[in-house]
């Protein structure tokens, strides 16, 4: 048999290394040449707001930067609010160059809970499959939450896996404060409370990519100038998706999946307690056994 379709892995604990035929591995585990998808790029020679326009179009939360190159990097939803912080400058005079990061890397046949460690371990919404000819592909969050909504006969429940506590600024709060909070926290979403202390709506990184697009149509405008003046209630979602704290996680996958939201609240006698996070899911996947 042609060694270029073996399958080279090692069964840890009970078995020794196997080597299993390409066309046979299906029966055994998922790869990640299994979950892949074609990437959605951008040239390394676009600029930030270039990279806005196209997460928001396809409403996903970060790119490949040059996919035809070895070298490629990626631009997430993140990396923009954070440049959107710390540079006075407007996003179309930014090259996405100077704020892609590097794109992580796994093998075509590394197992899905591998995948889900190696997300985890490197603090990345996307990773790269590659193939013997280069990059062949890419693997989201939600392509691992998608997995685990298939496959799963998880039987935990929500209060299992989720972070107890939220991080929330105030409905007088700006956008530039509620924005600085999150990348500070190192958080995705922060709940918007009034002065009651009651939640009136939430935020992720899409909402404030979402003003950026429609407000900076000109180079003087700059996010500092208008992210100081503009209350975060003017780019908050009004609708905060719940569950209870004994809802399963394979339904919690499911409302992820159906409502393209990246996180649910908690709530207790109608009081939201934490969140579970698309995270919470990604782990439980790294602690499969393969």
């Amino acid at each position: 048999m042609d060694e270029s379709n073996m399958l080279h892995y090692m069964v840890l604990g009970k078995f020794p290394v196997l080597l299993l035929s390409q066309q046979k591995r299906h029966s055994y585990l998922v790869t990640a040449e299994d979950l892949s998808k074609e990437p959605i790029s951008i040239g390394k020679d676009s600029t930030v707001y270039d990279g806005i326009e196209k997460i928001i179009d396809n409403r996903i939360s970060g790119l490949i930067v040059d996919a035809e190159n070895t070298n490629s990097g990626i631009l997430s939803a993140r990396d923009i609010g954070k440049t959107l912080v710390s540079k006075n400058q407007n996003t179309k005079t930014i090259p996405i160059s100077h704020v892609m990061q590097e794109l992580v890397l796994v093998d075509q046949y590394a197992p899905i809970p591998n995948c889900a460690e190696t997300m985890l371990a490197k603090k990345t919404n996307m990773i790269g499959v590659k193939g013997k000819d280069g990059i062949m592909g890419i693997m989201t969050k939600h392509d691992l939450v998608k997995h685990y909504h298939e496959t799963s006969m998880d039987p935990k429940k929500t209060q299992d896996v989720m972070t107890y506590g939220s991080f929330f600024v105030h409905d007088d709060a700006s956008m530039y404060d509620g924005l600085a909070k999150m990348i500070s926290a190192q958080v995705s979403r922060l709940l918007i409370k009034n002065s009651q202390d009651e939640p009136v709506g939430i935020v992720t990184f899409g909402n404030f990519l979402g003003k950026v697009f429609r407000y900076e149509q000109d180079v003087s405008s700059v996010f500092t100038d208008y992210g100081k003046n503009c209350k975060i209630t003017d780019v908050m979602t009004k609708q905060i998706i719940t569950v209870t704290a004994q809802t399963s996680l394979p339904r919690i996958a499911k409302i992820l999946l159906e409502y393209r939201i990246h996180g649910v609240a908690i709530t207790d006698r109608r009081k939201i307690v934490g969140f579970v996070t698309e995270k919470d899911i990604i782990r439980e996947l790294a602690r499969q056994e393969i």
